[in-house]
């Protein structure tokens, strides 16, 4: 039996997907980072902001506590009952107030019964630093309950060195927190608002817009061939503008490059077809010219054999072709390769049956290449064949061919440099496309080139006509030196 179908996802779980699809996007990642700017401003802002308020707590406390003794003060002669201090004491929150003057300390006011404190804390406001505000406020934020603080700080309404108060540090704290439950408050909304607005902000510029073209991208590389689907062009002149222009253009010359492609592969097996019943015909026309070449006629017989090179040079063509449209060159195995011994190896081979070719080699002694070196032996050999063939036919008696390599900058250079008639000015532009021949009068299919260029390239390297005119011509190989 087949097993069951999967049974369909919760509600939650699709949910929870989506949420991590949202964080996972690039719309998620910046709401994120919103937030924790967002969340990192308060922080900075949280902290002065609480130690302002642990001081000015402390200095109204102070203020009230200085009033309350100058109001003895203006009638010393009075007794003062203990409740009245009392009350005075209490609406100032203090248990204790006193003043140094002249070198003198008074006690202006104290608690009936004031207790005993187990910790007593002294804050000094008359030589403070900024800093020890700081953990001051902070200290009293997280401080454990049942401490006393003993305050000194310059009195504001008459002369004299501090003023000091010693008060419990509870309800201190207890306003602090309220300060802090305040401000969080207020910063949660002031963080959603800013939050909401950044973000809808960014989502409008920036991430739409980016989301419109990665959406056309994908759509675009599941089907590169449908035309309704359109990449987003903006004038916009930052790099969103230029991405979306960039990505137009580029489906642009996708589709016209797949169609070419796409009638380049019927072209392709046209030419196949063509190919494999030309060889058919050809074989055919072979037999009768082997039957020619038999006949007893001279004129027959240098027919026949005119024919058979024909027939011979066609053969060639239609295979080269068929070999060429296959495109089948193994991948480059690089190594180290002695440029002297390829060389060498290429220039003999390639040159069977010209003998009255001159090959000399000026290679710099120890000179190495990264290369495969089968690669570099057909690509020497074809440029070596092809010297030899230029300078074959040439009517001067200086037949040289020069193969020279050394190392410049990293680079190895190889030049094979040849006395021929050099290169046609006509086809010096289009010399390594295929089907190009530069002696069609030799039977080159024009592949020869073509193919080295595409070797040397996929190799690292480059292959270019380096100079040519009636002297003869010189082709360079750029490889990475070893």
């Amino acid at each position: 039996m087949p097993p069951p179908p999967p049974a369909p996802p919760s509600p939650l779980h699709r949910l929870w997907r989506r949420g991590r699809d949202f964080i996972d996007s690039l719309a998620g990642r910046l709401l994120a980072l919103t937030v924790l700017v967002v969340v990192a401003g308060e922080a900075f802002v949280f902290a002065p902001a609480l130690s302002s308020f642990h001081e000015n707590w402390l200095r109204e406390r102070m203020n009230l506590a200085q009033i309350a003794a100058l109001a003895l003060e203006v009638s010393p002669d009075l007794p003062i009952a203990d409740s009245l201090q009392w009350e005075l004491l209490s609406n100032a929150e203090v248990q204790r107030v006193a003043l140094q003057r002249e070198g003198e300390r008074v006690l202006l006011l104290e608690a009936a019964n004031p207790s005993a404190p187990e910790t007593l804390i002294t804050y000094d406001y008359t030589r403070a630093t900024a800093m020890q505000r700081f953990g001051w406020a902070f200290e009293t934020f997280f401080a454990p309950p049942g401490r006393v603080l003993r305050v000194l700080a310059q009195p504001r309404f008459e002369s004299g060195d501090f003023i000091e108060i010693v008060l419990s540090e509870q309800p201190l704290r207890n306003a602090m927190h309220q300060f802090a439950a305040r401000f969080a408050l207020i910063s949660t909304m002031i963080l959603v608002a800013a939050a909401a607005l950044v973000y809808g902000a960014l989502t409008l510029l920036f991430v739409g817009p980016m989301r419109d073209l990665t959406q056309a991208i994908e759509r675009f590389r599941d089907r590169p061939e449908d035309v309704s689907i359109a990449f987003p062009r903006s004038p916009r002149s930052d790099e969103i503008g230029r991405a979306q222009r960039a990505a137009a253009d580029m489906a642009e010359q996708v589709r016209n490059a797949l169609r070419q492609r796409e009638r380049l592969a019927a072209l392709g097996a046209a030419v196949a077809r063509i190919g494999h019943d030309l060889r058919n015909m050809l074989s055919t026309a072979q037999l009768v010219a082997d039957r020619l070449s038999r006949s007893e006629d001279p004129d027959v017989r240098r027919s026949a054999s005119r024919l058979e090179r024909t027939i011979d040079r066609a053969a060639g063509l239609a295979a080269s072709t068929l070999k060429y449209g296959r495109a089948d060159e193994k991948a480059p195995e690089l190594q180290r390769v002695d440029i002297a011994a390829m060389a060498e190896e290429a220039a003999a081979d390639a040159l069977v049956g010209f003998d009255m070719i001159d090959c000399r080699l000026d290679i710099e002694p120890g000179l190495a290449a990264i290369a495969d070196p089968e690669h570099l032996t057909r690509i020497l050999g074809n440029l070596v064949r092809n010297a030899a063939q230029a300078m074959q036919h040439h009517t001067r008696r200086d037949k040289l061919l020069l193969i020279r390599a050394l190392r410049i900058e990293g680079r190895c250079e190889i030049e094979v440099i040849d006395h021929g008639p050099g290169v046609r000015e006509s086809l010096r532009e289009r010399l390594f496309e295929p089907f190009v021949s530069a002696a069609p009068e030799a039977g080159g299919t024009g592949l020869g080139l073509a193919i080295a260029r595409e070797l040397t390239r996929a190799m690292g390297g480059e292959l270019t006509l380096k100079r040519t005119g009636a002297e003869g011509a010189t082709f360079r190989i750029e490889l990475p030196a070893a």
